[in-house]
Formats: structure tokens, sequence, C-alpha cells
């Protein structure tokens, strides 16, 4: 993995510090999963960069995530997709800013120097029952991480989630 790809995920991380709460039945996981993925279609939708049909059709993973305080008692998917650098990532990054705006997202932008690497531009939106969407651009590529909202349920009924076990303890990244 590049080094910008890395502090990307370690920015994202960072930055996704809440789980909405929201119903707890299958209907709920379903629109949380439908949600994300509409999010997901709005960035691909933003001229600028090209995904190829493996990271257009790369399905979320599970996660665990906390719901009404309980670590354990919560899901959510969590998307992680590729793209190539768009000819002007600042533009790009701005373009999908605009759009997840209109999509009813607030929307952050950063950017970041990281050298021989050049800048990285970041937009990160969040909204009320929303998924939560980091975009980022550069001259080398291109990369969009989708959470969805949390909801009540059991990732693990759902497949590979994104939790490491280490130990026998579950290592995550906290609360989002």
């Amino acid at each position: 993995m590049l080094p910008w790809r890395t502090a990307v995920l370690l920015t994202i991380a960072t930055v996704l510090t809440s789980c909405a709460s929201t119903g707890s039945s299958d209907k709920d996981i379903q629109k949380s999963k439908q949600d994300g993925d509409a999010a997901l279609l709005r960035v691909f939708d933003v001229p600028g960069s090209d995904w190829p049909a493996n990271q257009r059709e790369a399905r979320p993973a599970p996660t665990v995530c906390t719901f009404n305080g309980d670590a354990h008692a919560g899901v959510q998917y969590h998307w992680f997709v590729n793209g190539s650098a768009p000819t002007d990532p600042k533009a790009y990054i701005a373009a999908v800013g605009k759009a997840l705006r209109e999509g009813g997202f607030s929307v952050q932008f950063r950017e970041t120097e990281y050298g021989k690497y050049g800048t990285l531009h970041e937009a990160v939106a969040r909204g009320e029952r929303l998924p939560t969407v980091a975009a980022s651009a550069n001259a080398k590529g291109s990369s969009i991480m989708v959470d969805s909202v949390c909801v009540a349920g059991d990732a693990e009924k759902l497949g590979p989630t994104g939790d490491r076990t280490v130990a026998g303890e579950t290592e995550w990244e906290g609360d989002r």
C-alpha cells in the first residue's frame, strides 16, 4: 500500500467517531446498506476519476459498531475502493463535495502535503442518519471510504467482518 493511502486510512479512522442509533430490524440493516451504496454511487458519478469494474462492484464488509452504548450490538457496512488519479485532484474533490452536499450531507475539506507523493485533497461528508463518506485524491490516485449508519444487529451473522482478533480479544477503532 502506498504511504498516502495509509495516511488516508489513519486520517479517516480518526474522523469516524460517531454511530447513529436507528431501528433494529432486518429492514434497517438493508436500508443502512442501500444508503451506503447510494452514497458510493453518488461519488462514482462525479466526473474526473475512473473506477475499474472490480472497484465499482466491490462488496461492503459488515463491521461491528457501538449501538445504544453496547460496543457489539450494532452493525454497519464498510466500503473502500480505489480509482484513477484525477487530472486536477483539488477540483475533483471540490466536485465530489458539491455532489455530496446536494445529497444532504455536510462536507468538510482538508489538504495534507505528503512530500514526493504530493498534496492529498480530502472531503469528509456526514449527515443525520446518513452514511459517512470520505473521498480523497492526489496525483497518484483516488479513493472512497463509506461507513453506513450503525443499526442494531449482529455483524457476525452477515459474513466476515472488518474487526481483527488479537490474542482472543476484538480490536477495533472505537465508537464510530
